[in-house]
């Protein structure tokens, strides 16, 4: 698995600042994750944006610039994420959040993000496998 943390928020891959955003993902990613090159095979990828205020952003077109921007970084093409999830999170308006799965080399500094900042994003990508499709998982 490849976890990394940001703390800004989240942009279009058409935005004014493009580059800086890429840079900014490619510099988390590297930071939290050693490769020897690029990651192949298919893959799953998680997006969780987690703010402190109201946000009109949709959780699909947060998540479809990030894998955009990781092409060329963590893989050759975004088409090897086969199972995508995403989600925004109101800090204030959620009261708990399951953190027991969080990636030991992401942990602490998701922890210190929840108490000081007021944009993260948490970024997962894993080995992908057909027994990860799940139906009515609100059950």
């Amino acid at each position: 698995m490849w976890p990394f943390v940001c703390k800004f928020i989240p942009r279009s891959v058409n935005a004014k600042h493009c580059d800086k955003y890429k840079a900014e993902l490619a510099r988390a990613f590297t930071r939290f994750n050693k490769t020897d090159g690029l990651l192949e095979g298919e893959l799953y990828g998680i997006v969780y944006y987690f703010v402190k205020r109201k946000t009109d952003m949709d959780a699909d077109n947060i998540s479809k610039p990030i894998w955009d921007s990781l092409e060329g970084i963590a893989y050759a093409d975004d088409k090897i994420i086969k199972m995508r999830y995403s989600g925004i999170y109101n800090l204030r308006e959620i009261s708990e959040i399951d953190i027991s799965n969080i990636p030991d080399v992401v942990f602490d500094d998701f922890m210190q993000s929840i108490d000081n900042e007021d944009h993260i994003l948490y970024i997962e990508l894993g080995r992908y496998n057909h027994s990860m499709f799940k139906f009515n998982i609100e059950r």
